[in-house]
């Protein structure tokens, strides 16, 4: 009797505790569909235009419905998707990245995807400025903040902050390589 009480209290105890996970991994899981990403408090889609190369950014704010469109110049194609996401803090600002993808129609295998990363402000989904890369690829342009051996393996993009614009706190730019 006592054995199957204590097997019973462990199945209760597991079950609780996968319940609770599953909660917790559902809480931050973010989605990708084919032209859409979702997280716990933002949706954002990527519409195609009218024409043959431009395309918009929807987001939405899920908890208090905000919803703000931008539209875009595509890279040789209308249907870009999500690639990647990222909630950051840039330069005093808290910004929402988005990674697209275009599937580039080319015969060199090397040539399947470009991406452009999108910055927009999460306040208001304000746009601020375009990368062309992943996310991945950005890293902040104060040199100052890093040791002289890692420069040289810092991402190619870089983020240089602009004092006193409140419109555009920063911007995007190229690190030339040596």
């Amino acid at each position: 009797m006592r054995s199957q009480l204590f097997t019973a209290f462990v199945f209760v105890v597991v079950v609780c505790a996968a319940s609770v996970s599953a909660q917790e991994l559902s809480h931050f899981q973010t989605i990708f569909e084919e032209n859409a990403v979702e997280t716990q408090s933002l949706m954002i889609r990527l519409d195609p235009v009218n024409d043959d190369v431009r395309f918009a950014v929807t987001l939405r704010d899920k908890e208090n419905g905000t919803v703000r469109r931008h539209e875009f110049d595509g890279q040789g194609t209308n249907d870009p998707s999500p690639f990647q996401i990222e909630e950051s803090y840039l330069c005093g600002t808290p910004v929402i990245l988005l990674t697209v993808q275009y599937p580039w129609r080319h015969a060199l295998p090397e040539f399947v995807r470009v991406l452009d990363t999108l910055a927009f402000r999460e306040t208001d989904f304000a746009f601020i400025d375009v990368a062309f890369g992943p996310l991945t690829d950005i890293a902040l342009a104060d040199d100052s903040a890093y040791d002289l051996a890692d420069l040289e393996m810092l991402p190619p993009i870089r983020v240089r902050c602009l004092t006193g614009q409140d419109a555009k706190p920063f911007e995007f730019f190229e690190k030339a390589t040596k």
